[in-house]
């Protein structure tokens, strides 16, 4: 299974140079940019705001839905998701973590990575949807898995700067 996180303009970037047959694409984006203008047929594009509580512009339960629908077309041993949003830092690494544990694989790549910062919001919808259960300590531990790598990058940044 090869999910890869990236921001729409480093996606753009990838497509440029990939055979795209193989290729499955999730992007989450706010922005009425060209996003649309992505020509590909193996792609879903989904708008929702980058939010931490649920409202009109949040992910819902219809969105998490179609990322399901999605996932479950999509053949993980010859295929590559990217899973894409804004920025890459957010949206699409909650939505990669999801889809990692929905498919037992280790969804802690996402959480231990201190370039990524999950939305809880995004990660328990689709969790919810994906029929797995998140008890609040859980998240609490996802959460603090993902505080503690950007604390130990920060710390390396700040050693290396001496």
């Amino acid at each position: 299974m090869e999910i890869e996180v990236l921001s729409i303009k480093q996606l753009k970037n990838v497509l440029e140079k990939s055979d795209r047959r193989k290729l499955k694409l999730i992007i989450a984006s706010s922005y009425d940019n060209d996003i649309d203008n992505i020509e590909d047929k193996n792609k879903i594009i989904l708008r929702f705001d980058d939010i931490a509580k649920s409202g009109k512009t949040s992910i819902n339960k219809d969105i998490a839905k179609k990322i399901s629908e999605f996932t479950d077309n999509i053949d993980f041993d010859n295929e590559k998701l990217y899973v894409c949003c804004d920025s890459g830092i957010s949206r699409s690494s909650a939505i990669a973590a999801a889809i990692l544990r929905k498919y037992k694989k280790d969804e802690n790549t996402i959480w231990k990575n201190s370039n990524f910062q999950p939305n809880i919001l995004v990660y328990k919808t689709l969790c919810k949807e994906f029929n797995l259960i998140n008890f609040p300590l859980r998240l609490k531990y996802k959460e603090s898995i993902n505080k503690r790598a950007l604390k130990k990058k920060i710390e390396i940044s700040r050693k290396n700067s001496k």
